[in-house]
């Protein structure tokens, strides 16, 4: 069954037919990946398979054997990656006899750790310590949005959920994203699980109730559903209340 081919024609594997498993042993990190479903699309059974592990300019790959007869290396150790933060996976067909020849593809696949669950494995918004210099936090856009917060202040995971920062920095976070997504790349499609527009469209819509997107040509109008959607965002998160409740502290010391 042809599940998605895109505009060159090659097949297009969901990330939800692909599964990788993270496995650390004394520090050493290997992968296990499941291609099971492979079977479900239409796939020549000589076609061979490679499954490459890949995070900013590192990158590995591994054959693991044909369509009809998949055969992992004994050898998956993740030996050119120190850490498992951030790595993402690539699942790829090429013909036989032309290995230059991509048939098929997945990417953006994130590694899932032992005893993770699947809907857990890659959370909308993750947060990340990183060098800023100056800057307090920024958003990240290498293969999805991050929120990177600056690691030089310290507890950074304490700053991601402290009520100031929430109140501040999230909806300001959330407008940003949302003019990115429906302004500069005039993306409306909330269906593609697979592009995380499409997931931050549907976040949008659900998290706020203001239901269908004004038209792309229409900028004027989105940016004031942009604005409705981060003041209904907002009070649902009660941002006033959680930074007037921290001022109130702060003067009174």
């Amino acid at each position: 069954m042809i599940r998605r081919l895109n505009y060159t024609g090659r097949l297009r594997i969901q990330r939800k037919d692909v599964r990788v498993l993270l496995k650390e042993n004394e520090g050493a990190l290997s992968f296990d990946a499941n291609l099971n479903g492979l079977a479900d699309y239409d796939l020549p059974p000589d076609a061979s398979v490679f499954v490459e592990a890949y995070r900013q300019t590192v990158w590995m790959r591994f054959p693991f054997g044909r369509v009809d007869a998949i055969n992992p290396p004994a050898d998956r150790k993740l030996s050119e990656f120190d850490t498992p933060e951030d790595i993402l996976f690539r699942v790829k067909i090429t013909a036989n006899g032309d290995a230059h020849k991509l048939i098929a593809e997945a990417d953006r696949i994130p590694l899932v750790k032992l005893g993770e669950k699947e809907g857990e494995r890659t959370p909308l918004l993750p947060v990340k310590p990183q060098k800023l210099g100056d800057e307090i936090f920024r958003v990240d856009y290498e293969h999805h949005p991050k929120l990177l917060i600056n690691s030089e202040l310290g507890d950074w995971r304490s700053i991601a959920k402290s009520p100031s920062f929430v109140a501040i920095a999230y909806p300001t976070v959330l407008r940003e994203i949302l003019v990115r997504v429906l302004i500069v790349d005039k993306h409306d499609d909330d269906a593609n699980t697979d592009d995380w527009r499409s997931l931050w469209v549907r976040f949008a819509k659900l998290s706020t109730g203001l239901g269908d997107l004004p038209d792309q040509k229409d900028i004027d109008e989105r940016f004031i559903w942009i604005d409705s959607a981060v003041a209904a965002f907002s009070s649902r998160m009660q941002t006033k209340e959680r930074f007037s409740e921290f001022w109130k502290k702060e003067a009174a010391q």
